[in-house]
C-alpha cells in the first residue's frame, strides 16, 4: 500500500515541500525537502501582491512536477500568518489547489504552534524539565512551552520577520535607535511569554525553522569549519557561538550578510531583526542551551497524518 506522502508548508516567506514514506511503526523516511523563498508579504501582511501572487503559483507547479515523480498518495498544504491574514488568502488558495490538487488547510496560530512542538518531538529528544520551543517565521512567531510528554502553554505573536522587518529596520547597518524601538515594541508583544517561561523554570530554548536554520549553518561554517551535517536532526549552539555571530551580523549591511560564509541568500533581509528577538528571549527568559531543530511544522504534521494511517 503507497504510504509517500507530501506536505507543503505554505509560509510567508518561503514555501517548503517535505515528500516522505511512512514506516510500518508510523516513523517517516524523508524522500525528498526542498525550501523556496515566495516573499508572499512582499506589499505586507494584510494582502498578498500581485508578484508575490504570481511567484507562489509558478513555485506550486513545480513543486506538482517534484510530487509527480514521487506518485504520492496525498497532498497536504498549510497555510500560515500571509495566507491566513491576507483579503485575498482564500483567493491564493482557490489557485494554488487548480495548479496542484491537494487539500489545503489556512491553519490558526494555535494549530502552527501546535504543529511545531510535534515536529519538534520527532527531531529531539525532550525532557521532563520543560523547554521554550521558538519559531520566528515570517509573519509570525510561535511559542511553546512543553516536555517529551505534553504542551503547557503555547502562543502565536504577528512579529514574524517580514513584519519586522518592514516596520524597524530602515538603515543598513541598522541604527542604534532603530534597535531601541525595536526592542520596546518586542518587549510590549511578548510581556506574557516572560510570564509564562518563569513558573516552569526553563533554561533551555529549542529554535525550529528558518533563523535558527542559519544560525546553525553560519556558526559551522564561520567557527566550525566545516558544512552543517544535513542529516542531523537537531544542532547544539552554544551561547558564546550565537552572540559570536549576532555581534557580526548586527554590524553588517546586506551587501556584508550576504557576503558571509554560509548566509542563505533569502534570509539575510530579515536576519537582522530575527535575531535582536532572538536575543531578548535569550536574555529575558535565563537561557543557557540552545538547540536547532531541523524539524518543524511540516514534520509535525507529517506525524499527525502517519496516525491516522492503517494498513
Amino acid at each position: 500500500m503507497n504510504k509517500r506522502y507530501a506536505v507543503i508548508d505554505l509560509g510567508t516567506n518561503t514555501f517548503n515541500l517535505l515528500i516522505a514514506e511512512v514506516n510500518a511503526d508510523n516513523s517517516f523516511t524523508v524522500l525528498f525537502k526542498e525550501e523556496e523563498f515566495v516573499k508572499l508579504a512582499e506589499d505586507g501582511i494584510e494582502f498578498i501582491g500581485e508578484r508575490a501572487f504570481q511567484r507562489g503559483i509558478a513555485l506550486i507547479k513545480k513543486y506538482k512536477e517534484t510530487i509527480d515523480q514521487y506518485n504520492v498518495k496525498r497532498v497536504t498544504g498549510f497555510g500560515t500568518a500571509a495566507i491566513r491574514n491576507a483579503a485575498n488568502g482564500d483567493l491564493f488558495i482557490e489557485e494554488l489547489k487548480k495548479n496542484c490538487p491537494m487539500e489545503i488547510r489556512k491553519i490558526s496560530g494555535d494549530e502552527e504552534a501546535e504543529l511545531i512542538y510535534y515536529g519538534v518531538k520527532q527531531a529531539i529528544h525532550l525532557e521532563e524539565r520543560p523547554a521554550l520551543i521558538t519559531d520566528i517565521g515570517g509573519g509570525s512567531v510561535e511559542f511553546i512551552i512543553a516536555n517529551h510528554e505534553k504542551i503547557f502553554w503555547k502562543e502565536s505573536f504577528p512579529i514574524g520577520g517580514s513584519i519586522l522587518k518592514k516596520s524597524f529596520h530602515h538603515h543598513d547597518p541598522i541604527r542604534a535607535e532603530e534597535v531601541v524601538q525595536l526592542v520596546n515594541h518586542i518587549q510590549q508583544v511578548l510581556a506574557s511569554v516572560i510570564d509564562k517561561v518563569k513558573p516552569y523554570a526553563v533554561n533551555h530554548l529549542i529554535g525550529a525553522s528558518g533563523s535558527f536554520d542559519s544560525m546553525a549553518q553560519l556558526i559551522s561554517e564561520n567557527i566550525n569549519n566545516e558544512k552543517l551535517n544535513p542529516l542531523a536532526t537537531c544542532t547544539h549552539i552554544s551561547l558564546r557561538d550565537f552572540y559570536l555571530v549576532y555581534e557580526q551580523i548586527i554590524k553588517c549591511n546586506l551587501e556584508q550578510r550576504l557576503n558571509i560564509k554560509g548566509m542563505v541568500w533569502f534570509r539575510a533581509e530579515m536576519m537582522v531583526v530575527s535575531l535582536i528577538l532572538a536575543v531578548y528571549v535569550i536574555e529575558k527568559c535565563n537561557i543557557r542551551k540552545i538547540t536547532r531543530s531541523a524539524y518543524a511544522l511540516k514534520e509535525g504534521a507529517l506525524w499527525q497524518i502517519s496516525q491516522g494511517i492503517t494498513s
